[in-house]
């Protein structure tokens, strides 16, 4: 077993197709926020974006705003009506999602993509850490500050 450190980067082979990816692009509170405290639960508007390599089609994509005790599914929107095996383009997604309030006032969305082989976006980048520093396709995370 070789060493990573021993690893030459000019030795390691191309990385040819990509894995799973999502992102959160838009979150967005109402002004039912203002009276929010630590411990409440708020509604969220959230907006993002998914991509699959290999032409796989996304068919779900799953939010968090309480860090992985329950979950919700997005609404698909662009990009949704790709045909399998044949989706190289983003597909757009929209949800309301309950997040929770924590002391300083600010909620933490994750969010994680799921495609047409029911491939999943790991936690944590941990199992696919690498010397070239590719493939880190683990959950989004964003966080936001309620408003006063």
């Amino acid at each position: 077993m070789t060493d990573a450190s021993q690893v030459r980067i000019e030795d390691m082979p191309s990385m040819n197709e990509a894995s799973l990816y999502s992102g959160i692009t838009h979150m967005e509170a109402g002004s039912f926020a203002k009276n929010a405290q630590p411990g409440d639960r708020v509604t969220m508007k959230v907006q993002g974006w998914a991509w699959a390599g290999g032409g796989r089609k996304i068919v779900r994509v799953d939010l968090t705003g309480d860090d992985a005790k329950s979950w919700i599914t997005a609404r698909l929107k662009e990009g949704s009506e790709q045909r399998p095996g044949r989706s190289w383009a983003w597909t757009f997604w929209e949800a309301e999602v309950p997040a929770l309030v924590k002391e300083d006032r600010s909620v933490d969305i994750s969010c994680k993509a799921i495609d047409s082989a029911f491939n999943v976006q790991p936690e944590s980048c941990d199992h696919v850490w690498n010397v070239r520093g590719l493939g880190n396709n683990s959950w989004f995370h964003m966080g936001y500050r309620l408003p006063q």
